[in-house]
């Protein structure tokens, strides 16, 4: 019998490395926190940050907003500080934003926030995320969507510049993605029409391209993915299709190989990079 990786344990089981580590690229990326078309305006609102993580997101807009009030949702607190570290007006509980939402949250929030969630959609299945994010607003609240799209990760590299390692490993994470975790891009691709059926207008559906400056960061981040991998592939080798890109087959030493070069690519300039795509939308009175 052919041997398998279950890929998906791996990208929903990462370790504290991964907890905050898309937070300043993102923030440098976007050159925001809350999208320009967000009225944040005076009064006191209500704000959710869902699959906080670690509240990074949440305690820079509380320094910037302190007049608001804050919560955080995610579906293990593993990453949470402890309650008495936080603001009195930031708070964090536990959700799975995919199942049934508790009646506490709904129509609860001004504005609700989520980001790279992306690990997380099997199979395009957004509907029963996307439903709960629009049922946690209050009309005419905003919702603002940030994803890394992962089907437009590729190795980039300088003129002169080696990148081949770093293409590969690029080639097999493209490969257990899509056909071993089933994390496909189509429902990102129409994330704002699916919006706009559940009764939203769409103030802002953006791509925007990975910055060459932040080139070392990406490579930074996404090594950090990369290294806890092999651990998780088995010794023996694991046969691979014939397509552009794929070794023969991959294995954990194998594999291990490939990312320490990679490295060694990334000190010369080369690094692997992906689009960001931002959607906003207001919910209809």
């Amino acid at each position: 019998m052919a041997l398998k990786w279950d890929a998906s344990a791996f990208w929903k089981e990462q370790s504290f490395q991964t907890s905050a580590r898309h937070h300043w690229i993102s923030n440098y990326q976007l050159g925001y926190l809350l999208h320009p078309k967000i009225d944040v305006g005076e009064k006191t609102l209500k704000i959710a940050d869902v699959a906080c993580g670690n509240g990074a997101w949440l305690l820079d807009v509380a320094r910037q907003h302190p007049q608001h009030e804050y919560v955080g949702l995610d579906i293990t607190a593993a990453h949470f500080p402890d309650a008495g570290n936080l603001p009195s007006n930031v708070r964090l509980y536990t959700l799975d934003a995919f199942a049934e939402l508790p009646s506490e949250y709904v129509g609860e929030f001004d504005i609700v926030n989520i980001r790279t969630i992306y690990s997380a959609v099997i199979d395009n299945n957004v509907e029963p995320l996307l439903l709960n994010l629009v049922k946690m607003l209050k009309p005419g609240g905003y919702l603002q969507w940030a994803e890394n799209d992962a089907s437009t990760l590729t190795a980039r590299a300088p003129e002169g510049v080696d990148k081949d390692a770093m293409s590969t490993v690029v080639s097999v994470v493209n490969f257990f993605l899509e056909y071993q975790s089933k994390l496909l891009p189509g429902w990102l691709q129409t994330l704002g029409s699916s919006l706009g059926k559940q009764g939203c207008e769409i103030l802002a559906n953006d791509t925007i391209s990975p910055s060459p400056e932040l080139s070392r960061a990406w490579s930074d981040n996404m090594l950090t993915v990369w290294i806890g991998m092999p651990a998780m592939l088995p010794e023996q080798p694991i046969p691979l299709p014939q397509m552009p890109g794929l070794p023969v087959n991959v294995s954990r030493h194998t594999f291990g190989d490939l990312v320490t070069k990679s490295a060694e690519e990334s000190s010369q300039g080369a690094w692997p990079a992906m689009d960001q795509r931002v959607i906003v939308a207001r919910k209809n009175e």
